[in-house]
């Protein structure tokens, strides 16, 4: 494990850049050997029907569930109340969400042959929008607001696209909306400031339909043809997220990775193997628990990795 871990932090900061060439091919082996082709559908998924166009029932949904975050009481915020740790998140957050508008023009451009795809990111790009300003203004309120130059830094960046197959952008994307549900789902439960709580529970919420959005797509796609399980086990054993282009650098990925990943406890994990085994039939428990060991910090209440974590902290009372 000592030389294994720092190769795999080294693969993961690494595999949305140059190294791609090298590094997709190993992680397909990978998820191909985990997934033979005779290994049956789940049967959850066998007995899911999915609409030919997901966008209309998810259109209607949003429709009545739209907000503006400019709505929300900053003026009830309470920065001081948050621990460093929590300080932190905020700029994960912040930085996660900056990325999400700043490289949204090359997931649309994949997107624009497919009418469901393209409409739901149009919408996507909305409800997102309020978690962008969302963060930043808290970031504001904290008195670490972001300069101009610095939300520039990532605009700038030259994002390359996750895969050539809209298909399998929308399995990218699908993961990272799961993992922005359980964490943000996971932080609100722990935000010492009650205004900051409420907003990330909120957010997560937006999370939890844009990927439950993603997952249809992806199951239907692994209905009609199972191989594509090893695509999705792929992004999934790559955690492929924005941050390993953003972030500016190996240390830097690794450090905002693991400030999301302390937030991933014991009853989100146990919801991200559910989704696993809905998806590709087999929960590979021992294969994301090894990754996890890796990538994950101990809790000082408890002292397990922070993912078989169940022991969160206590709000202070207002």
């Amino acid at each position: 494990m000592e030389i294994i871990a720092p190769l795999a932090r080294f693969a993961f900061a690494h595999n949305q850049g140059p190294a791609r060439i090298v590094l997709d091919p190993i992680y397909r082996v990978v998820a191909r050997s985990l997934l033979p082709a005779q290994l049956p559908l789940s049967s959850r998924l066998t007995a899911q029907r999915y609409d030919e166009d997901l966008y209309e029932r998810y259109r209607e949904q949003s429709r009545k569930l739209q907000y503006f975050v400019e709505d929300l009481d900053f003026t009830s915020a309470r920065p001081d109340l948050l621990t460093e740790r929590e300080r932190a998140f905020v700029h994960t957050s912040t930085l996660g969400e900056t990325s999400g508008m700043a490289v949204a023009d090359g997931f649309l451009r994949a997107f624009r042959r497919s009418p469901e795809l393209a409409s739901f990111f149009g919408t996507w790009f909305v409800e997102e929008l309020n978690h962008f300003r969302g963060f930043h203004r808290y970031a504001a309120l904290m008195g670490e607001r972001w300069s101009s130059t610095r939300v520039d830094a990532v605009a700038e960046v030259e994002f390359r696209p996750y895969a050539d197959d809209p298909l399998e952008i929308a399995a990218c994307n699908m993961f990272q909306e799961l993992m922005a549900y359980l964490i943000y789902r996971a932080f609100a439960r722990e935000a010492h400031d009650p205004f900051l709580a409420d907003m990330a529970l909120r957010f997560s919420k937006d999370e939890l339909r844009h990927f439950k959005f993603y997952e249809s797509v992806v199951a239907r796609a692994i209905q009609r043809d199972p191989s594509f399980r090893v695509t999705v086990l792929a992004i999934f054993l790559k955690a492929t997220t924005p941050f390993n282009q953003v972030s500016g650098g190996a240390s830097a990925t690794l450090g905002h990775v693991a400030t999301g990943l302390y937030y991933l406890r014991a009853r989100e994990y146990a919801y991200f193997l559910d989704r696993v085994e809905f998806l590709l039939g087999t929960r590979l428990e021992s294969l994301f628990e090894a990754s996890l060991e890796i990538m994950t910090s101990r809790c000082q209440r408890c002292d397990e990795h922070t993912f078989r974590c169940a022991c969160m902290a206590a709000r202070p009372a207002a």
